[in-house]
C-alpha cells in the first residue's frame, strides 16, 4: 500500500505564518514562513496531486507582509526613546 502524498511543507508554512502574528517575537518565525512557503509552492508544482499550492502561496505572501510589519514594530521600539527625549516629557 502506498502512502498518500500530501504537501506538509505548506502546512508547516501556515503554522510559521500564524506564529509570525505575535508582536515583536513573531519576527523569529517570518523567515520560516518564507522558506517553507517557497518549499511548499515548489513541491505543489512538482507533485500536483499533493495539493497545498494556495496554502503555500498564502503563507509566502503572509510571511512577506508580516516581516515588513515586524520590522516596522522593531524600528518603532528602537526610535521611541529618541522621540521621547525630543518631546520634553
Amino acid at each position: 500500500m502506498e502512502e498518500p502524498k500530501e504537501n506538509t511543507a505548506s502546512a508547516i508554512a501556515r503554522a510559521f505564518a500564524t506564529y509570525s502574528l505575535v508582536p515583536y517575537l513573531g519576527i523569529l518565525f517570518c523567515p520560516g514562513a518564507l522558506v517553507m512557503g517557497g518549499v511548499g509552492l515548489a513541491l505543489s508544482y512538482r507533485l500536483p496531486e499533493a495539493g497545498g499550492r494556495n496554502r503555500a502561496f498564502a503563507s509566502l505572501l503572509a510571511g512577506v507582509v508580516l516581516m515588513l510589519v515586524q520590522l516596522t514594530l522593531w524600528w518603532i521600539l528602537y526610535k521611541a526613546p529618541v522621540w521621547a527625549k525630543g518631546s520634553g516629557f
